[in-house]
């Protein structure tokens, strides 16, 4: 639809009836009126013109009229955008876009658009549209005429070069991204933005141009923004290299370059042990070297002996040392070291390292490893049998010697007997021990061979000895020793038997076959006694003598002989046999005689006969029960005496033959004064509490009295606001106390004032008193008798605080009266922001945080509240309305901020971005709105700006467009004031006369549009239209909305 013919509408004509005009002009407004929206559709360029930036070029629009017919109107576009329009007639009117009226002007014959000092921005495809009074069948301009306009640009270089990753996150110049792993796929998008002309993007890594995919250009304003992806495979080659953007255009000098590097983690290149080349020896400390290369983060890396995992500290002896350095390609190169002393278990086997690292891991690869057999040179280790041999004198005894060591073959051979060394070159004894036989022979045995023998063998590496050793044994005479069953002193008392054993000390063999037995180096007997009649007497162990029912007559030395295969032995040291008896009765005392609690009794016991050995130990019993076990002196103090020291008490002699006879006596004890139940420091009570008590309990032995005071003053107990109840109370064993008096003070609450306590008036200090007994004073317990009641009275310190947003405000403090003291907490918006008595607000304040502040005071009893509202003061911001009040056409500046009440300030924006001050318009009794009445006069568009400020500051300013009036518009207002000085009938007449007019023009289009159908021909038609109805086609335009000075519908 680029070239159009007039059509008729009555549509568009917002405001043609307030508008007086002779009927031929209104007629052609009206048809004006209907001319068709121009659509610019795509389609081809026609030609394409290019011109240096800064210069001016001409832009043609060929107009074939002889094709096409008479030229009504021409449109020239750039892209969508119309930028100038001419309207030809008799009279020819041009109106150019304001952002291009400075720079572009419009030609005829021949048509052509002029643009001067060209900018990147002018780079466009231009539309020439025309539109043809009557267009003949031969006209083929319907599309219009296409310009690609190319301007050749200055040159400008990039604003910025950007490098984003996968995410499309920012990645700093010189930055490093990663951890990746080799195999990975690295992505980035490389971005050169509002540059000119086209530059040439690249992805390198060092001096390698790395394969991407085709960059893409996009030309916004004459500017191109290039965009280039990097899709990259990461490889060992990446290591230690930084992966470049490098941008050339002509724009810049040099070529620009961003770049940043990847922390690349790779596998271990390769991986070798060693340390020892051949073989070591046992003892000596082995290193063994694991060396891991090309593992990028550092490897982890463990040693097996064979398959058993070797740790550091699984030994003393054993050490891993392990090190990691980095090189200058970003790999690790591992060493570790394994240091150990080597000894024979380590012969023959295989010692290995294993490594990986984090990418074997995630990759599921398993770990690499080396491995080295160890072989151990060891001194011999030996081993003798048998454990033991047992022989008579004059007998061959072998001792034999193996042994496994490398090298096998012996360089030495050595025997000790109880670790010294056998002369094995005795060859009248000895055979063997040496090196072609390990083994030792004696030849005849005697006592001197009797010991334990050892085998040492020795190679190239060292000296081995024997484990374990031979048991030489060889038979000889016995000697021996005395010993008693049971040993030491025997109890007369007990009646019990005593066993004599003959020990041998020193025999081969070690059993007796005869013994002899002495008391005071007197024979006893000789055992066994076959040549007696009694038969128990022969077949029995010699060793054994035992005496029957110990008593005072056994006080004898003992002695004996023993006698096997080698004959008598000589006789034993002489061991005296002890009887112990027990002491006499014991006599008991105490004092005093009358104890007293939580005071001490001293008990002592004594004998007159004090027994075998002598008796300086007693035994003590409590109630019955004992002895005690910590207590065996003659004395004893019981001390802190109480409930439980009111029983008997015994006690008896004792020694090492037994117990005396028991003495007995019982211990009265007495309790002075004192509070089982005492008064409390302080008694709250609530003051409309229906009752009330006061209770002690005084333990007291003998029995005491208890009486009660108010401020010291006795309450009498006639008083009938107060009624006193006592009881005599058991002792507790449970609890340990003597008998003891219970009083209770009750408060009469019908016989005090309203039945309750005055919260001023009956606080006060009440007593709990006790007589004197024999052992103690009196003794009293105070408390201080308090009246409580709920918060009440809470005020507080603000109840309104003015702060500005942005700010902290000072604090609040809430107080009640209350009983016991309240505690407090703060509530805003039903949640609790702070405990205590004072609201602090550290943080900065905002508008949402205002609001009433409840300060909440509560005890046990009860609560009660405070309030303080914070007014939260901010800035205004505004809003700009236009209406129309009283027929004018009005701004309304509306603030919104804390205070409310704000004042105005109203400017236009101009052409050089500065303010033309307006002054600050009307309030007209609002605080927070501003009118500004509009002038009818003006011509071009205008910004009007508002900004509004309360007692916190300024606001941020707001602005409204306001399009321009038409001439014919400015022109009609100037007229207004003459007819307005019409009668009301002339008025009258020219409405009507006017609305007849219209209804014509309606018919007329009617049938116009009737017989254009009937013809089917195109709806067009030639007509005259004046200037005037132009002006008033652009009114029309202007009050449709648009501000550009164009007339188009």
């Amino acid at each position: 639809m680029g070239n159009m013919a007039l059509r008729r509408s009555a549509q568009g004509v917002a405001k043609s009836n307030s508008i007086a005009v002779r009927s031929p002009i209104s007629l052609s407004l009206v048809l004006l009126l209907c001319l068709a929206l121009v659509d610019s559709s795509s389609a081809q360029v026609d030609t394409t013109i290019s011109q240096q930036e800064s210069q001016s070029v001409v832009l043609p629009c060929p107009v074939d009229a002889e094709k096409c017919g008479k030229l009504h109107s021409l449109n020239w576009f750039k892209g969508d955008d119309r930028i100038a329009a001419m309207l030809l007639g008799d009279s020819n009117v041009t109106s150019v876009n304001k952002e291009f009226d400075e720079r572009v002007t419009v030609e005829q014959n021949p048509y052509r658009l002029v643009i001067k000092d060209l900018k990147i921005a002018d780079e466009d495809i231009y539309l020439c549209d025309t539109t043809f009074f009557i267009p003949e069948e031969t006209c083929d301009n319907f599309n219009g005429y296409r310009i690609e306009l190319r301007v050749l640009e200055n040159i400008v270089p990039p604003t910025e070069v950007v490098i984003l990753d996968a995410k499309g996150d920012r990645i700093e110049n010189g930055s490093v991204v990663g951890p990746m792993q080799e195999r990975q796929s690295l992505k980035a998008t490389c971005t050169v933005r509002n540059t000119r002309p086209q530059p040439e993007v690249s992805w390198f890594r060092g001096t390698k141009r790395l394969t991407t995919y085709s960059p893409t250009h996009d030309l916004v304003d004459g500017l191109y923004t290039s965009t280039l992806e990097l899709d990259w495979t990461l490889s060992r080659e990446d290591l230690a290299q930084d992966i470049e953007c490098r941008v050339k255009s002509a724009a810049i000098p040099n070529v620009t370059v961003t770049k940043f590097s990847v922390d690349l983690q790779v596998r271990p290149t390769s991986i070798d042990i060693n340390g020892v080349k051949h073989h070591t020896v046992q003892g000596s400390k082995v290193v063994l070297t694991c060396d891991i290369h090309g593992a990028r983060p550092a490897v982890n890396l463990t040693w097996y002996n064979t398959t058993t995992v070797i740790s550091s500290g699984e030994n003393e002896i054993t050490e891993v040392r392990t090190k990691s350095l980095e090189k200058s390609d970003g790999t690790f190169h591992t060493q570790s070291e394994l240091i150990f002393n080597a000894t024979r278990f380590e012969n023959d086997r295989v010692f290995r390292c294993e490594a990986e690292n984090i990418v074997l891991q995630i990759n599921r690869e398993k770990p690499i490893s080396s491995a080295l057999t160890l072989e151990v040179l060891y001194p011999p280790v030996v081993k003798v049998s048998p454990s033991a041999i047992t022989a008579n004198t004059s007998e061959i005894v072998l001792l034999n010697c193996e042994y496994f060591a490398n090298p096998a073959s012996l360089t030495q051979v050595e025997w000790y007997r109880n670790d010294i060394l056998v002369n094995v070159n005795d060859t009248t004894h000895y055979k063997g021990g040496n090196s072609e036989n390990v083994a030792l022979v004696i030849k005849s045995t005697e006592k001197e061979d009797i010991g334990n023998y050892s085998c040492q063998l020795s190679n190239n590496i060292g000296t081995g000895t024997s484990d374990h050793k031979i048991n030489l044994d060889v038979q000889y005479a016995p000697s021996v020793e005395i010993l008693m069953i049971p040993e030491g002193p025997v109890k007369e008392s007990d009646e019990s038997n005593v066993t004599l054993f003959c020990n041998v000390l020193d025999a081969n063999p070690s059993v007796l076959t005869k013994v002899r037995w002495y008391a005071n180096s007197t024979l006893l007997k000789e055992l066994p006694d076959c040549e007696e009649t009694r038969e128990d007497l022969c077949h029995i162990d010699p060793s054994k003598l035992l005496l029957e029912s110990i008593g005072r007559g056994f006080f004898y030395n003992y002695s004996c002989e023993g006698f096997n295969a080698a004959g008598w032995g000589p006789r034993s040291e002489d061991k005296e046999l002890l009887v112990h008896y027990e002491p006499g009765p014991a006599a008991l005392s105490h004092f005093p005689l009358v104890a007293v609690k939580k005071k001490s009794v001293t008990f002592s016991c004594s004998v007159d006969d004090p027994g075998f050995p002598e008796s300086n130990r007693f035994r003590w019993l409590r109630g019955g029960r004992g002895p005690l076990q910590d207590i065996v002196t003659k004395d004893w103090t019981v001390e802190p005496v109480g409930l439980d020291s009111r029983t008997n008490y015994s006690c008896y002699a004792y020694n090492e033959g037994g117990k005396g006879v028991m003495a007995t006596v019982n211990l009265e004890v007495h309790a002075p004064p004192f509070f089982i139940k005492n008064l409390p420091p302080y008694t709250g009570i609530l003051h409309s509490s229906p009752n009330a008590t006061l209770t002690c309990r005084i333990e007291c032995v003998p029995r005491c009295d208890i009486s009660w005071q108010k401020d010291g003053v006795p309450i009498e107990r006639n008083d009938t606001r107060y009624f006193i109840k006592e009881k005599y109370m058991d002792a507790s064993p449970a609890t340990g106390d003597f008998e003891s008096m219970l009083s209770v003070l009750h408060f009469n609450m019908p016989n005090w004032p309203d039945s309750k306590f005055n919260i001023e008036a009956d606080n006060a200090n009440y007593s709990c008193v006790s007589t004197g007994n024999i052992v103690g004073g009196s003794i009293r317990s105070r408390t201080y008798f308090g009246i409580e009641y709920a918060p009440e009275n809470t005020t507080v310190s603000e109840n309104i605080v003015y702060v500005q947003e942005g700010t902290i405000p000072g604090r609040v403090i809430c107080k009640s009266r209350a009983n016991p003291e309240p505690s407090y907490k703060w509530i805003f918006k039903n949640e609790t922001i702070a405990n205590g008595n004072a609201l602090i607000i550290n943080t900065a304040m905002n508008r949402n945080d205002d609001g009433t502040y409840t300060c909440f005071a509560y005890n046990k009893h009860g609560s009660s509240i405070a309030k303080t509202v914070i007014k939260v003061q901010f800035k205004p911001r505004c809003e700009i309305e236009r209406q129309e009040i009283d027929d004018q056409d009005t701004l309304i500046c509306t603030a919104y901020g804390n205070p409310i009440e704000a004042d105005f300030s109203w400017s236009i924006k101009t052409e050089n971005e500065t303010d033309e001050n307006l002054g600050s318009g009307k309030k007209e009794n609002s605080v927070e709105r501003s009118f500004y009445i509009l002038e009818t006069d003006y011509a071009i568009s205008r910004t009007y700006r508002c900004v509004a400020n309360n007692t916190v500051g300024y606001g941020p300013f707001c602005e409204i467009e306001v399009a321009a009036a038409s001439s014919l518009l400015v022109w009609w207002q100037e007229q207004l004031a003459w007819w307005q000085l019409w009668e009301k009938n002339t008025l009258i007449i020219l409405v009507a006369a006017i609305l007849g007019l219209l209804l014509t023009v309606i018919v007329i289009c009617c049938i116009i549009i009737c017989i254009c159908r009937r013809r089917r021909r195109q709806d067009k038609y030639l007509t005259e239209v004046p200037i005037s109805s132009i002006q008033s086609t652009r009114q029309v335009v202007f009050t449709g909305g648009t501000v550009d000075g164009t007339w188009r519908v």
